[in-house]
């Protein structure tokens, strides 16, 4: 059908006369381009020098849980210390159901996903023992999502080290090769774990990330990245123990890599591999260890000391502080006395079911720090409060990022490349840390993307939108003085706010690693709000309110993301099944209907959560610079420019993700653009457009401008907005 639309104005400029194209002038666009990404200082480009923006998914949140031969949720005990049989077949989700979500995920207008591999999935046997039916069966997925155009990196994913202290990623047999008995971390509060917490549904909220700070997950990061410089005893196969945690860590991912080019799946598919998800240092570079250190921010539940941690898990009863949010922050509210009754963290000899040969002096039997000198055990004195402040090869202030994080970069960088040439290296400091400078000769230099992390810590903590919010992130940085001023009252003023954020983000990105590409790796909201009240009432509204200041602020930024998180099995009543989170945008628990959803196959929308805000339109692929991108979900109002000096080629016009679910029909919206022409490719939901320069207004010849307003849809209350 042609359509004329008379002269208008967007931004003041004006309209030349469009049309939209019949079908047949654009038959020959390949939707689905294959090419491989090329990285053109903080832009990624495709084969016809397109500017990509990525509307990604983390795919998935369930594989952090073993599946096979039974799943094993975090809330679930049986089964969980079984660590050598536990895996993760069937993860993301079943290939028999492969067609059904990757179908969803193409119709909500992903067009990339962080594809999460623990390393525990690989290697969980022992050392050097890959399940290779596994690795087989991520090769079937990943050839699945190729069908349905999809690109993807992969994600060596972790949270606090391990299942086994509280979280996600290494295998059971890192702690056993540190000499930790994994069934004793809980009463010795070494990690709290909801597997083994007393009554699972009372599991307290966002607990887990404070098992970054306790003495499993402490330890074992201090080893991965400083072993060398913090425990020089720790000598397994001639190696210490920090070489051979990172060897077995980066070949787990080297063997997946291999057959991943075996397959075919390089660049076409698989673009590259992220670093490690969300790393820690550990102790190192801890000032006083009988205090908390400066980077132990958050701080809620039992709070020990570095040096309590250490006294607990050789059994020595302690009074602990008692932390949670309050007002101004996090802070005191009481204490408690914490006797681990006799039971200490640290396995009483070394298990004889393993091929690793320790030295002699690797410490067994008890603390390794107590063995390293730290602490004395029989009086239970601290020795030496500032251990971990200097590192005692150099004896100079240490450096984490210069003389742990980087190397270990570089290491993992150069082993991925020796299989897959053209991997993409996705860089991840710790969350809301400012990365390394890669200043060194030595260090990567091409084709890299800076993926940070950053949430709305408020809300996910919380789980309610509120209101006011505030800007930790500024605060982190000096913005302000004291936590009075970083309070954001209201709508717009949030907004703004994480728009901020974000900013500061992108831009220490660009400032520290040199201008490249910035994708922020994980975003998202939770949807248990309020106890789960939506789930009661049907009404969405504040998740809906909380996903869109989320959108506005990465659209305000022209970014790349990969949205926390598509979960195959969340449910109303577990989540994500992962330690109470539920963020998934995806529920099984989910209305059989959507009161804003079309017909336009609404089975794939069933299950679906906060689509209001999630489903927005979005340039994918543009033939030019992009400048400006805003959507509002309740106007239906879409704005988008970018600049280019040169016309359109026919076969590579600027694509945009016009989702049916707010624009239905051609006659439920117009579309006004600067100049030439556009068509709309109902089937695949795009806008394909060519911007035409000989019919530009000399003063706009390089600015190019499309507006796109749906009918709103009236409702007459909050109370209507459904999932």
């Amino acid at each position: 059908m042609l359509r004329q639309d008379s002269y208008s104005t967007i931004s003041e400029s004006t309209i030349a006369e469009k049309s939209l194209l019949t079908s047949s002038s654009v038959a020959t666009i390949n939707i689905e381009n294959n090419d491989i990404f090329y990285l053109d200082g903080k832009n990624i480009k495709d084969g016809s020098n397109r500017t990509i923006l990525l509307r990604g998914i983390n795919l998935s949140g369930a594989s952090k849980n073993p599946s096979y031969p039974s799943k094993i949720p975090s809330h679930q005990p049986e089964n969980f210390f079984d660590h050598k049989n536990a895996r993760f077949i069937g993860r993301p989700f079943p290939l028999e159901k492969a067609d059904e979500h990757f179908q969803r995920l193409k119709q909500w207008g992903f067009n990339f996903l962080r594809f999460i591999v623990t390393w525990e999935a690989i290697e969980h046997e022992g050392p050097g023992k890959y399940d290779l039916e596994f690795l087989d069966y991520i090769i079937k997925i990943l050839h699945k999502a190729k069908e349905y155009g999809f690109k993807c990196f992969i994600d060596p994913h972790q949270d606090v080290w391990s299942r086994f202290s509280g979280g996600s990623g290494a295998p059971g047999w890192t702690f056993e090769l540190a000499g930790f008995n994994i069934r004793n971390l809980s009463e010795t509060e070494a990690a709290i774990v909801h597997n083994t917490f007393n009554k699972p549904k009372e599991f307290p909220k966002m607990i887990w990330s404070t098992n970054y700070y306790k003495l499993a997950a402490s330890t074992m990061f201090t080893l991965f990245y400083s072993g060398k410089a913090f425990a020089p005893k720790c000598v397994v196969d001639n190696m210490n123990i920090q070489d051979y945690l990172q060897m077995h860590f980066i070949n787990s991912y080297k063997a997946l890599a291999e057959r991943i080019v075996e397959e075919k799946l390089a660049d076409n598919v698989v673009v590259g591999y992220d670093t490690m998800n969300e790393p820690s240092w550990g102790w190192a570079g801890t000032k006083d260890l009988s205090k908390y250190p400066d980077f132990q921010e958050y701080r809620r539940g039992r709070t020990p000391t570095p040096f309590q941690s250490m006294l607990l898990g050789e059994g020595v009863p302690c009074n602990v502080e008692l932390w949670d949010i309050v007002w101004y922050g996090f802070g005191k509210i009481g204490s408690e006395y914490i006797d681990p009754k006799g039971k200490t963290a640290w396995l009483e000899k070394d298990p004889e079911d393993y091929n690793w040969k320790k030295s002699e002096e690797f410490p067994r039997g008890g603390c390794i720090w107590a063995a390293h000198g730290v602490w004395d055990k029989s009086t239970r004195k601290l020795l030496r409060p500032d251990y971990f402040a200097t590192n005692p090869i150099t004896n100079k202030p240490m450096d984490w990022y210069k003389e742990s994080f980087k190397p270990f970069i570089r290491k993992y960088t150069s082993t991925i490349r020796s299989i897959h040439p053209n991997a993409i290296i996705f860089v991840q400091p710790p969350v809301l840390e400012i990365p390394p400078k890669f200043d060194d000769p030595v260090d990567p230099q091409e084709r890299l993307i800076y993926a940070p992390h950053w949430y709305d810590g408020l809300t996910l903590v919380q789980k309610q939108f509120n209101w006011w919010n505030i800007d930790y992130l500024g605060i982190k940085r000096g913005k302000y003085i004291g936590y009075l001023p970083a309070i954001k009252i209201g709508d717009k003023a949030i907004k703004q706010s994480f728009a901020e954020q974000l900013e500061l983000i992108k831009n220490e990105g660009e400032k520290y690693l040199d201008n490249i590409p910035c994708l922020i790796g994980e975003i998202g909201i939770p949807f248990d709000m309020k106890g789960g009240k939506a789930y009661r009432t049907g009404n969405y509204t504040q998740q809906i309110k909380a996903m869109d200041a989320n959108f506005v602020a990465l659209e305000a930024n022209l970014l790349s993301y990969t949205l926390w998180n598509y979960c195959d099995d969340n449910d109303h009543e577990r989540g994500d099944q992962w330690n109470g989170e539920d963020l998934s945008i995806y529920s099984t628990s989910n209305p059989a209907t959507s009161l804003l959803s079309s017909n336009y196959n609404v089975d794939l929308d069933i299950g679906g959560r906060a689509l209001f805000s999630v489903l927005r339109p979005f340039p994918l692929k543009t033939f030019g610079e992009p400048l400006s991108l805003n959507f509002d979900p309740w106007t239906k109002k879409f704005y988008y420019s970018y600049r280019s000096t040169s016309d359109t080629p026919k076969d590579f016009p600027t694509e945009i993700y016009l989702p049916k679910y707010h624009f239905k029909n051609e006659n439920d919206f117009t579309v006004k653009v600067s100049s030439g022409k556009w068509y709309w490719d109902k089937d695949n939901q795009r806008i394909l457009y060519w911007h035409d320069i000989t019919s530009m207004n000399e003063n706009k010849e390089d600015l190019h401008e499309i507006y796109i307003e749906g009918k709103i849809d009236h409702f007459d209350d909050d109370e209507n907005l459904c999932c």
